[in-house]
């Protein structure tokens, strides 16, 4: 049986790897979610560390940004298996740009095609 908690190894929270995401990540819309990602310099225990996030000018309150925020690590804990483990280390970031109002399975949905195509070029930039 494979891992499927989201812990801390995983979670992108130096401020030096996300100004780093931010300056030289690449950016590309999936769905309701953009998605920044970039190849890390640093050597890091796991494949990935992600950054999740929805913006404070699109929804007010904070228990939306919360609830967003929760069902993008939700998401992305459940569609991970597998899809990152033949890439380099990268830093990703999720950010919510969508409707108020989103399920879990359709955020899943775009969260699995968006790690796919993450896969893809970072196996693509290691081979060129």
């Amino acid at each position: 049986m494979s891992d499927t908690r989201f812990p801390r190894e995983e979670r992108l929270k130096l401020r030096n790897r996300i100004s780093h995401l931010f300056e030289t990540g690449r950016r590309f819309n999936e769905g309701p979610v953009q998605i920044l990602w970039c190849t890390s310099p640093w050597p890091m225990e796991r494949s990935a560390q992600v950054l999740v996030g929805a913006p404070k000018r699109r929804f007010k309150h904070a228990v939306d940004r919360n609830r967003f925020k929760r069902l993008l690590r939700e998401a992305y804990r459940l569609e991970r298996q597998n899809r990152l483990d033949d890439c380099p280390p990268i830093l990703l970031g999720f950010l919510y740009q969508g409707p108020p109002r989103m399920s879990l399975v359709i955020l899943q949905g775009h969260i699995g095609s968006a790690l796919e195509r993450v896969a893809k070029e970072a196996q693509g930039a290691t081979k060129s």
